[in-house]
């Protein structure tokens, strides 16, 4: 067996004390700086040095051992989003095979700067923090205090972190196109997480794409709630029929849902009013989850792959250098897929 690289070979070889070098490899990282601990490590590693005391959690080796994922607030793991649960599937699919793992680290409501400090400190073994949904600006620079990468899943953070975002715009314009070429020119917003930038992007979405075919949507047809399930979908078409009354001569012959759980719902309600799909009214999602095609009628949608979402932050993840203070951000945008269902169809008449 090949003898062990020594402390002093260690210091020899890169031009330091060996003071400096017994300090890291016993845990000391105060008052140490970043590259004479990493490259200290980096060489006690590779030649598999295991000292009396030493504390391999500490290296910047061990980091990259596992991914730590945080969610928005509202989101909670007994009640998982369909979304997030397609882009954890993506992340741990592709960060499996460099055999890192997962682990769930709180909530937004349920961390602040302190408990993440006592949580992990800057010495777990940690490649990186991935935030699930939209939160807010001190949070994430809390997380980013942390010294670790950071990044960011349908949600943009410009100049604080890495980013994978689904292409709104996009998926807005593949429905628009698919509905217009239909014979629709009356067209509805169903919209749910009306708090989040997400809802306010895909709502200035569909507005901007029906400007390009020389249609408006008329505010009386948009009806936006706080969240964004199957009852908020079915709250939101009994609204909608609420606000035309007995006059239907000018009523929207598209739903535009902002999710397939929502578009789900408008469906269940659209049964019980005994209004047809999609012979009377065409009901579409700003989606590509399982929830579009997991039952018949199979959803109309557009959206970009939550899992392909999921798998691009994990190869950011992998390929990322550990974090500096000149750090050069990411920003992925993520195409999207349009998928024609059982719910749309030509306006009748």
């Amino acid at each position: 067996m090949a003898k062990r690289i020594s402390q002093t070979q260690i210091a020899k070889e890169l031009g330091v004390s060996q003071s400096l070098v017994s300090l890291v490899l016993n845990g000391r990282r105060d008052g140490i700086s970043d590259e004479s601990y990493s490259k200290i490590w980096r060489v006690a590693v590779a030649n598999g040095y295991v000292p009396r005391g030493m504390q391999p959690v500490h290296a910047p080796e061990a980091r990259r051992s596992y991914v730590g994922i945080v969610l928005r607030s509202g989101l909670k793991l007994d009640r998982p989003s369909n979304t997030f649960s397609h882009v954890q599937q993506g992340l741990f699919k592709v960060l499996q095979k460099s055999r890192i793992s997962t682990t769930f680290l709180g909530g937004e409501r349920d961390l602040d700067e302190t408990k993440l400090f006592e949580l992990l400190g800057q010495r777990d073994p940690l490649q990186g923090i991935v935030v699930f949904g939209e939160v807010s600006e001190p949070f994430l620079r809390a997380l980013g205090a942390l010294r670790v990468t950071l990044l960011s899943v349908y949600a943009s953070t410009p100049g604080l972190c890495h980013s994978v975002a689904p292409n709104e715009k996009q998926s807005l314009d593949q429905l628009v196109e698919h509905l217009v070429k239909l014979g629709h020119k009356r067209f509805a917003w169903l919209g749910g997480n009306s708090q989040l930038g997400r809802h306010h992007a895909r709502l200035g979405a569909l507005r901007e794409c029906l400007k390009t075919h020389e249609l408006e949507l008329d505010d009386r047809f948009v009806v936006s709630v706080e969240k964004g399930d199957r009852q908020e979908g079915l709250d939101c078409a009994e609204q909608l029929i609420t606000r035309l009354g007995d006059d239907c001569s000018d009523a929207p012959t598209a739903w535009v849902c902002h999710n397939g759980l929502m578009a789900r719902g408008a469906y269940q309600f659209a049964l019980q009013r005994g209004i047809r799909i999609p012979t009377d009214v065409s009901i579409v999602a700003v989606d590509r989850t399982r929830i579009c095609t997991e039952i018949h009628p199979y959803l109309t949608s557009a959206g970009s792959n939550p899992e392909v979402i999921g798998e691009e932050a994990a190869k950011l993840l992998c390929k990322t250098d550990e974090p500096g203070e000149n750090r050069i951000f990411v920003d992925l945008v993520i195409p999207s897929e349009f998928f024609a269902g059982e719910t749309s169809g030509p306006v009748s008449g």
